[in-house]
């Protein structure tokens, strides 16, 4: 068995962990030392270490939305697909929940920059197609059914299984229009200049999410897309 399911014939918990190994090595020492000396000039002032195990949790959690009772019903026990129109859209609202309510930073001294930054970052690693200025503070996106942001079944199992991989045991639950609601509010009422640095956890996830997916999954539109990532990790320059 290997649901929850990321796509067809791949499950959640392959895909997660995937997406942070295709990155092991890649990414340079310099990199996260640009996040921890970013973050700094803002106040929030992480040990290196701590800055690598945040940009692992954020990468291997990025899809977490996929774990939505919705998204998994359109799938059996093997993530084949019930339906020839399965899809996955808004997913990364659930994820944006989930980091924004239960993600509990290594460094609590700084949480809710941390909690902040991430959150920005997985409701927008798919910016090419919805990013937070696509949602409403007062109702939900067209068709969308709550169940998406049902993740307490699924996303259990999913946490379950990457105990060990992930810096600590977590929880995720089941949210709500009220959930949604509050996060929306928050970041409405937030203008802090150093919001803009959830660029540097985007990237990783992007290259991440990508790379992985292309293994196991043929997609000629991403063809190009792939190739140019592949090259920026394995060619001359790095992160």
């Amino acid at each position: 068995m290997i649901k929850p399911c990321a796509y067809e014939k791949q499950g959640l918990i392959d895909h997660a962990i995937g997406s942070y190994k295709v990155l092991g090595g890649k990414i340079s020492e310099s990199y996260y030392k640009i996040i921890s000396r970013r973050l700094e000039r803002y106040g929030i002032v992480l040990d290196l270490n701590v800055v690598k195990e945040i940009v692992k949790d954020v990468v291997v959690l990025h899809d977490m939305g996929k774990a939505g009772e919705y998204y998994q019903s359109q799938f059996d026990d093997n993530c084949n697909p019930l339906k020839s129109n399965s899809s996955f859209i808004y997913h990364e609202l659930g994820s944006a929940l989930f980091f924004y309510n239960d993600y509990e930073p290594i460094d609590f001294k700084k949480a809710e920059e941390i909690k902040s930054l991430l959150t920005l970052a997985v409701l927008n690693h798919l910016n090419a197609i919805r990013g937070i200025s696509d949602y409403s503070l007062n109702k939900f996106p067209d068709k969308f059914d709550e169940r998406m942001i049902k993740l307490n079944r699924y996303g259990s199992i999913l946490l379950e299984n990457l105990r060990g991989v992930i810096s600590k045991s977590l929880k995720v639950r089941d949210y709500t229009f009220d959930d949604y609601h509050d996060m929306l509010y928050a970041f409405s009422k937030k203008n802090e200049k150093y919001l803009k640095l959830y660029n540097l956890f985007l990237a990783p996830i992007m290259l991440g999410d990508n790379l992985d997916s292309s293994l196991v999954r043929n997609n000629r539109s991403k063809t190009r897309f792939v190739r140019i990532l592949e090259g920026e990790l394995n060619g001359g320059s790095t992160l």
